[in-house]
């Protein structure tokens, strides 16, 4: 092996297409011949392959410092015979690691929003400085390329500025996140940043919960589940807590996909509960009055259960819950004051609804108050009744095609047809129907029923039609109806947020193959979605007089576009142009000066 000599002048750059072995030395592939293999069968390709150096830091570093002592071999191979091995070396073989140009105002503004909000200073303190910048780009890289593939994730970080001292290459980024960020240091981050995002006051917390795909097999969390979509696929529940007035997300969690909206809801709420009396611990340990902080959850029909309801009880957390209309509770608080709605007295001008409040219990043997809010909306009456009536005709015409072909139902779809229907039917044989719960995946033979004659029963038909464009909210405490609808009137941020991960951050499927890093990817899409929401809300001024030009993604796109040229005379980076007009108000609404760009421009190596 030719000798190599450890010396200052004699480190030159790694070239590319090279293999580099654990002690550090440097081979290249000089020429292809094809061997025949082994069996016999076919041939394969073999490589001549030649030292020609040994790399400064051996072992995994070798690939985020590309540099090596040269050999002999090295200056034969790259250079003219005629250059010394003492003179000073210029290679222009490798390419290089970051672009002449990059992108510097995404980064500017992620940092101020990063700093600002105790968002770095958390993230450095449960996974460290180094982890904390890496699952940062991440971040950065979801909202700017609009994608969560980390395999195109060096090229993105090759031109843009980032926190991170080195551009991780994909395989290092599966390996931290795997082997990194444990389930433990996410939980961690979780609750800080929670405890952080509640504030004193009042706070309202929108609640709501999405499926995610995925194809990893051998990983618990991932189950078949309840997707609208189609029950068959396998996917992870991932719930969301967001502070209703900026729609901040608050706290996430993840579950297997086969447990329902209830039972998530159940192990949220007491995470809920728990997190405020931490956080009005911290508050009175730093000598702060907390007496204020109240944490109220406004969640979908879908969550409400006896269950939930004390949970939230127990754990000293508000409720604002929509009720659905066919909850016993729901259709006799409709029945009793249906005709007291639309007076004049209960008109609110300010939305063009009419609302009241009346209190009550919420089960049979409660023994606290509730208030219920009966709220009329003539914008709902026609999309009511449209779907009410679609709804009757569907199961109507099925009917007829049950009663001509005399096809036996189940009881439970017997009664399904009783809410509109008149039946006369008679039991006939047995089914096989699949089994639930303990039993999920087999069968049992349950009666069947043959429907002899149906009549529509224009009477409840006419009852439900009643209700059309009337919703039913309750709350623990006395509220009125304006406020709560007030405090409801942003409830969808959870579905936005959602909307926003899955559109624009590439949350609609899951590509990890292992538990942990299923967590961990999870929690850089919470990241994101935290500084997202931030930029969100900062510049949500600006969108009330121009909505095309400050959306969130055009938003993103000018800041990109704030650039650093390299200067190849002295190695520096420098801003060449002046920002926009709307470049300059996007700085400004999110708290970055020119300056601050610019002294980050300089800082970069």
């Amino acid at each position: 092996m030719a000798r190599i000599s450890k010396d200052e002048k004699n480190i030159v750059p790694i070239p590319k297409s090279v293999s580099v072995t654990k002690k550090g030395y440097v081979y290249v592939n000089r020429s292809t011949t094809w061997v025949i293999k082994a069996n016999g069968q076919g041939k394969r390709a073999d490589h001549e392959k030649i030292c020609i150096g040994i790399a400064l830091h051996p072992g995994s570093e070798w690939s985020n410092d590309r540099r090596m002592y040269a050999n002999p071999t090295f200056y034969k191979l790259y250079q003219s015979e005629s250059v010394a091995q003492d003179t000073e070396v210029d290679v222009s073989i490798d390419y290089p690691q970051r672009y002449d140009c990059l992108s510097v105002g995404f980064y500017a503004v992620t940092k101020k929003i990063a700093d600002d909000s105790g968002l770095m200073k958390l993230l450095v303190e449960v996974f460290g400085e180094e982890g904390a910048y890496l699952i940062l780009d991440l971040a950065m890289y979801m909202i700017s390329r609009e994608s969560a593939v980390f395999q195109h994730y060096p090229h993105w970080a090759a031109s843009h500025a980032i926190f991170s001292n080195a551009i991780r290459s994909d395989s290092f980024i599966s390996t931290y996140i795997h082997d990194e960020i444990s389930v433990s240091k996410i939980n961690d981050f979780d609750r800080k940043w929670a405890t952080i995002a509640l504030d004193d006051g009042r706070i309202f917390v929108c609640y709501d919960s999405t499926n995610v795909n995925s194809q990893a097999e051998g990983v618990f969390i991932v189950q078949k589940g309840h997707a609208k979509d189609d029950p068959e696929k396998d996917q992870v529940n991932i719930e969301y807590a967001i502070r209703q007035r900026d729609g901040l997300p608050i706290t996430h969690k993840a579950y297997p996909g086969s447990i329902n909206d209830i039972s998530e809801a159940f192990m949220m709420i007491r995470s809920l509960g728990e997190i405020q009396e931490e956080a009005r611990k911290n508050r009175t340990d730093n000598g702060e009055n907390t007496h204020n902080l109240e944490v109220s959850v406004i969640a979908d029909r879908g969550y409400v259960s006896e269950m939930n309801i004390k949970e939230l009880r127990n754990s000293g957390i508000g409720y604002v819950l929509l009720l659905k209309k066919n909850m016993t509770i729901a259709d006799e608080i409709l029945e009793k004051h249906l005709h007291e709605v639309k007076k004049s007295v209960n008109y609110l001008s300010d939305s063009g609804k009419f609302a009241m409040t009346v209190p009550g219990k919420l089960f049979t043997d409660d023994e606290s108050d509730n208030y219920f809010h009966i709220v009329w909306d003539s914008s709902l009456e026609g999309a009511h009744r449209f779907k009410l009536m679609k709804s009757i005709e569907a199961k109507e015409q099925r009917l007829k095609k049950i009663a001509e072909r005399r096809t036996r139902c189940t009881e439970s779809e017997i009664e399904s047809f009783l809410e509109f229907f008149s039946l006369r039917y008679h039991e006939e044989g047995t089914l096989k129907v699949n089994m639930r719960g303990k039993g999920a995946g087999k069968t049992k033979e349950d009666p069947s029923y043959v429907v002899d004659y149906y009549v529509k029963n224009n009477e409840k038909i006419d009852i439900e039609n009643s209700k059309c464009g009337y919703i039913v909210f309750v709350t623990h405490c006395q509220m009125t109806a304006e406020e709560t609808m007030k405090a409801v009137s942003k409830r969808d941020c959870v579905e936005k947020t959602f909307r926003a991960l899955k559109g624009w951050m590439g949350m609609d499927k899951i590509g990890v193959q292992s538990e942990n890093s299923m967590h961990a990817k999870i929690l850089i899409w919470f990241v994101a979605s935290i500084i997202r929401s931030l930029i969100f809300t900062k510049t949500e001024k600006a969108r009330e007089k121009d909505k095309k030009r400050y959306t969130l993604p055009a938003i993103i796109d000018q800041l990109e576009e704030i650039r650093a040229d390299k200067d190849l005379s002295k190695g520096k980076y420098q801003r060449r142009y002046r920002p926009t007009k709307i470049q300059n108000n996007c700085l400004r609404m999110l708290g970055v000066t020119l300056d601050s760009v610019d002294e980050i421009i300089e800082g970069i190596g």
